[in-house]
């Protein structure tokens, strides 16, 4: 048992830190990189996506090749942009070796943690690749920041499927010269659960159904006990959408791919095939997210974009 003098001890500690991290959060201030005009040049052909939700607790982070809206609450992006080009994915640089940090863009209590990450059997998945950023040996190295992170089952999805996306998207971008990447996850409704996406409401003709995975949120304290409950920490969403966009053709894809292993399902199935099953329309990641995407295109343009099938760009 304790000592008085000692418990003494440890309530001030506590009360110290906690105050200490009450003045960290006071002393954040929103600077330059928090507007999205400093970087307007990445989403300006395509508009900032808008919440549904006027309430929602984001902040918008300007990276030097990409641009986010990280959600406060999640410790995560709710949606990160790139503006790809030919010669931004043509380069020789490889993958740095280097440890991914936290977002020092965002007030500190929102601050996702390497070390919430650890231990916890989900993989700290990019939404704008490292690859995507290959010309730049310093871009690479800025995309392992945990605001443009989420926590992805890695076997099988985004050490697979979700990978030969990326690299099929890189190939676009090669083939059309500029295009326009959206990338984030999806997580459970208000009711905590993952409906899936029938068939009928899939302009695609695709049932996409989710199987979340069993933890919601990690956290250091939930990677060392399993039964800790994570008051505060990275939410686990049921899947991840990308929306690619032409902005000479004038073409929209959009795929959602749920967070799960998906080797037994794809098996030996060619890549292209295998995401077939997943594709969708703009408007229903708008349905799964609450968000509204392309609004820079004039409606005569945006709403076929939007809401149709439209075919697919990727080969």
């Amino acid at each position: 048992m304790l000592r008085s003098s000692t418990l003494a001890l440890v309530a001030v500690l506590s009360i110290g830190s906690a105050a200490m991290a009450q003045q960290d959060e006071a002393d954040f201030q929103p600077g330059p990189q928090n507007n999205p005009d400093s970087c307007s040049q990445l989403w300006q052909g395509i508009g900032l996506p808008e919440y549904g939700d006027t309430d929602r607790d984001a902040t918008i982070v300007c990276h030097s090749r990409y641009v986010l809206s990280h959600s406060n609450e999640d410790k995560t992006p709710d949606w990160v942009i790139e503006r790809l080009t030919r010669a931004q994915v043509s380069g020789k640089n490889r993958r740095p070796k280097v440890k991914f940090q936290s977002e020092e863009l965002v007030r500190p209590a929102a601050r996702a943690l390497d070390k919430d990450y650890a231990g916890s059997k989900f993989d700290r998945g990019h939404q704008a690749p490292s690859e995507d950023f290959n010309a730049d040996a310093d871009w690479m190295v800025e995309s392992f920041i945990l605001s443009n992170i989420v926590p992805q089952v890695g076997r099988g999805f985004n050490q697979g499927i979700w990978k030969d996306l990326e690299a099929l998207v890189r190939k676009l971008a090669v083939d059309r010269g500029e295009i326009y990447v959206i990338t984030g996850p999806i997580y459970r409704d208000a009711d905590g659960r993952a409906l899936p996406i029938s068939r009928d409401a899939n302009p695609c003709r695709k049932t996409i159904v989710f199987a979340p995975p069993q933890k919601t949120a990690i956290c250091d304290a939930n990677d060392k006990n399993v039964r800790a409950v994570c008051e505060a920490g990275v939410t686990v969403p049921v899947g991840l959408y990308k929306i690619i966009y032409d902005p000479r053709r004038v073409r929209a894809n959009a795929y959602i791919l749920p967070n799960l292993d998906h080797r037994l399902t794809q098996k030996k199935t060619d890549s292209l095939e295998y995401l077939e099953r997943f594709r969708t329309s703009v408007h229903v990641v708008e349905d799964q997210t609450g968000l509204r995407f392309l609004l820079a295109l004039d409606e005569r343009t945006r709403r076929p974009q939007i809401n149709q099938c439209v075919a697919t760009m990727l080969h």
